[in-house]
């Protein structure tokens, strides 16, 4: 789990996972990037999650995505399969106001616990 890194200007910050997965065990949340606290000035930012082959593309077996600002879901979402990821070209865009909590968690279930994920954030202080 990764969390806020300023860059050298002062005037923006980076987080990045890492691919992370789980065990076979439990499908369970997993947090990908917590920051307890974006700082004193509202951010605007860009996260760009990747993921690799599914292990199961049966149906109820995706993937998804939950991102949430001082512990309320601001977006929610499943991935049908690979094609139908963030990796490439798509970036979710966001403002987050100052002082606030930001977490980035991976949803999966049983048939996909295994399966590779990731996210990579940029944020740009207002």
């Amino acid at each position: 789990m990764s969390s806020q890194i300023l860059l050298s200007g002062g005037d923006k910050w980076y987080s990045y996972s890492g691919i992370v997965f789980g065990d076979v065990s439990v499908p369970a949340s997993i947090s990908m990037v917590l920051i307890p606290n974006t700082g004193l000035r509202d951010s605007y930012i860009q996260i760009q999650p990747f993921f690799s082959t599914p292990i199961s593309a049966s149906a109820g077996n995706s993937l998804g995505l939950e991102i949430q600002i001082d512990n309320t879901t601001i977006l929610k979402q499943a991935y049908k399969d690979d094609t139908d990821s963030l990796d490439s070209n798509n970036t979710i865009i966001l403002f987050v106001p100052r002082q606030s909590k930001l977490e980035i968690l991976s949803l999966n279930t049983a048939g996909n616990n295994t399966q590779e994920r990731g996210v990579n954030l940029l944020g740009y202080y207002l």
